[in-house]
């Protein structure tokens, strides 16, 4: 018979997630700001000169998804109004979308990722420099948000990953 052992196995979870929140439920809060985030950053880039409440609108939503995301709440609000306006920046033209990393890197601080998880962040860099490569003009908006929005959320994914292979710290 084998041995058990005598300390029970803990399951890894969202640090994030042992927050105590002052209002609502961590999942509502959570899905809410991930749909505010990315319609924020979506209704940004569908703004120009001749339709500014769009940029109005998303700037707004934007910024109320970071400050609603369960996290610490100093963390939400630092980094709230630094990621809209560098998710704005995008309607500069492709040669910004390396800029789309500091957004992440603000995602990682405020889910409390461990350092090592930061090295995914080389995906979007890269990312970033071929899309200014290959768009370096304005008016190919939809092929740089696409592509990017698909690689910052596949290494959100990946930090998660290298995060639940970290030791937990209790």
């Amino acid at each position: 018979m084998i041995p058990r052992p005598t300390v029970p196995a803990t399951r890894w979870r969202e640090p994030s997630a042992g927050i105590p929140l002052r209002w609502g439920a961590y999942r509502p809060r959570y899905v809410a700001a991930v749909s505010l985030l990315l319609a924020g950053g979506l209704l940004l880039q569908a703004g120009s000169a001749y339709s500014e409440q769009f940029i109005v609108l998303g700037f707004g939503a934007h910024v109320a998804g970071w400050l609603i995301l369960p996290g610490r709440g100093a963390r939400r609000a630092s980094v709230a109004l630094p990621s809209a306006l560098l998710v704005g920046s995008l309607l500069l033209g492709g040669v910004t979308s390396i800029l789309l990393a500091i957004p992440l890197a603000f995602w990682l601080y405020l889910r409390q990722r461990p350092p090592l998880s930061y090295i995914a962040m080389l995906l979007p860099i890269l990312s970033g420099v071929i899309l200014s490569a290959l768009f370096p003009e304005y008016g190919h908006g939809g092929i740089i948000v696409s592509v990017s929005l698909v690689v910052i959320v596949a290494t959100a994914w990946i930090a998660r990953s290298i995060a639940r292979t970290r030791p937990i710290r209790s």
